[in-house]
């Protein structure tokens, strides 16, 4: 009888490998560990909508309760953006632009969402449209939604020294 000590096949685990990889490819499940994972299609009956609510304040004649100011008065304010990522999005930071019209000082919008996951938040106050001059951001808010259609954030409080 021969010895064949140190010499394997390597059959064995790549049929393995092999079989893996087709399972996880069937399931739909997508492995992505890059800077833009891809969840996938929005399941039927899944609607990751985000309803971003906001408000305007003004620091000047009150800073320890400030009253709301109209976005006009506000340094003609005339956009809010929200900045999103996380989620199915990644790292990659997505702007969804919302108006913030003349006379009102408190609003909201939809973010479409590609699914369901839990997003990083902001916004910035802008005058002359979303890429115009920045005059009031907030802070980062880590939000979960849902397929459910009606996941919302807290009213964010936009401050400005108007």
């Amino acid at each position: 009888m021969k010895a064949t000590r140190g010499k394997r096949s390597l059959h064995v685990p790549v049929l393995l490998a092999a079989m893996a990889g087709l399972a996880l490819s069937a399931s739909g499940c997508i492995i992505d560990a890059s800077a833009n994972p891809s969840c996938g299609p929005t399941p039927a009956g899944c609607y990751p909508d985000l309803t971003i609510s906001w408000e305007v304040r003004s620091n000047i004649s009150s800073p320890t309760n400030p009253p709301l100011i109209t976005c006009d008065a506000a340094g003609g304010a005339n956009a809010v953006v929200a900045l999103i990522d996380g989620g199915c999005l990644g790292s990659a930071l997505v702007e969804f632009d919302g108006a913030c019209p003349a006379g009102t000082a408190s609003g909201s919008f939809v973010a479409p969402l590609p699914n369901a996951g839990t997003y990083n938040v902001s916004l910035e106050l802008h005058s002359g449209g979303p890429n115009g001059p920045k005059l009031s951001e907030t802070p980062i808010l880590v939000q979960p939604v849902d397929c459910s259609g009606g996941t919302a954030t807290p009213t964010a409080s936009m401050f400005v020294n108007f």
